[in-house]
C-alpha cells in the first residue's frame, strides 16, 4: 500500500513539474501571486476599502480576500488542465500511460494531483504573502484557525475544478472541445449561478426583487450547497462572527464540501477506468 502511494504521489509529482515549466505558469503564477496579495493588503487598509464594507478584523479581511481566488485560480485550473488528458489521447501517449503496469485508478488519481499541485503551489505562496501584509497592515495575525481554513477550504476549491476541468478534458474529443466544456463549466458557477438561485426563490414565492432579504438569503444559502463557489464561500463565513455567519449548520456546509470532493473524483476515476484511448 505505502509503495502505491509513493507511486501515485510520484507520477502526480511529475506531472506538476511539468504543468508548472509550461508557459501558461510561468504567465498565471505572477498574476495570482500578485492578485491575491495585493488583495490582502488592499482589505487590510481602512483607507482604501469602499465605506459600508466590514474589513476590521483579519478574519473578514481573508474573507474579501477570497474572492479573488474564485475568479483567478479556479480559472487557473482550467487554463492548466484543459488539455492533461485531450491532448495525451490526441498524441497517442495516454494509450503508452494506461499500458503502463498501474491501475488505472491509481493513474487517475495522479493525473488529478499533478493539476491540483501545478495550481495550488502559486496560490500558497500568495497566501502565504497576503497574511504577512495583513498582518503589516493591521498590526494583528489572522488566528490559526482563519489560516487553516483559508488554506484547506481554497484547497478543496482548486481540488473540486480540478475533477470537473480533467472530467471535461476526458470527455472532449478534441482539445478545443475541452476548452469550450471547462470555460462554459467555469462561467456558469462563476457568473451565471445566480438564474438558478433566483429561479428557486421565484418558485417558493420569495420575492426576487429584494435581494437582501432573509428569506431570499436562506435560499441562497441552501442554493449555493450545489455549487463549489457557493460551499467555499460559506465555509469561509463560518469563521466570521455576529450576523455574518450563515443560516446553515456546519455540518451541511462539510458534507456538502465532503460530497464534492467525493463525487466528482470518483466520476473522473471510473472515466479514466472505461476511457478507450
Amino acid at each position: 500500500m505505502i509503495e502505491r502511494l509513493q507511486t501515485i504521489w510520484g507520477v502526480g509529482i511529475q506531472d506538476a513539474k511539468r504543468h508548472m515549466r509550461s508557459q501558461r505558469m510561468l504567465i498565471l503564477s505572477p498574476l495570482i501571486i500578485l492578485t491575491i496579495s495585493m488583495a490582502c493588503w488592499g482589505f487590510a487598509d481602512a483607507r482604501i476599502v469602499p465605506a459600508g464594507l466590514p474589513t476590521n478584523t483579519p478574519s473578514e479581511v481573508l474573507f474579501y480576500s477570497s474572492l479573488p481566488i474564485v475568479f483567478f485560480c479556479t480559472l487557473s485550473v482550467v487554463l492548466i488542465g484543459f488539455d492533461a488528458i485531450s491532448r495525451r489521447r490526441l498524441t497517442g501517449e495516454l494509450a503508452i500511460d494506461l499500458s503502463q503496469p498501474m491501475p488505472r485508478s491509481d493513474y487517475a488519481i495522479s493525473q488529478l494531483l499533478g493539476v491540483w499541485i501545478a495550481a495550488m503551489s502559486p496560490t500558497t505562496v500568495a497566501i502565504v504573502i497576503g497574511i504577512f501584509l495583513i498582518q503589516q497592515q493591521m498590526g494583528d495575525w489572522p488566528s490559526a484557525g482563519d489560516m487553516v481554513m483559508f488554506v484547506a477550504s481554497t484547497g478543496l476549491l482548486l481540488w473540486w475544478y480540478t475533477c470537473l476541468q480533467l472530467l471535461a478534458s476526458s470527455m472532449a474529443r478534441d482539445i478545443g472541445s475541452s476548452v469550450t466544456l471547462g470555460v462554459g463549466t467555469w462561467l456558469f458557477f462563476v457568473f451565471l449561478w445566480l438564474i438558478p438561485t433566483l429561479i428557486v426563490a421565484q418558485t417558493m414565492g420569495v420575492d426576487i426583487t429584494d435581494p437582501n432579504s432573509v428569506g431570499f438569503d436562506r435560499i441562497q444559502e441552501k442554493v449555493d450547497l450545489f455549487s463549489p463557489n457557493g460551499v467555499y464561500q460559506l465555509m469561509m463565513e463560518t469563521r466570521l462572527s455576529g450576523e455574518s455567519q450563515p443560516n446553515l449548520s456546519n455540518g451541511s456546509i462539510w458534507a456538502a464540501a465532503s460530497l464534492w470532493f467525493l463525487i466528482p473524483t470518483n466520476l473522473f476515476i471510473r472515466r479514466i477506468k472505461t476511457l478507450r484511448a
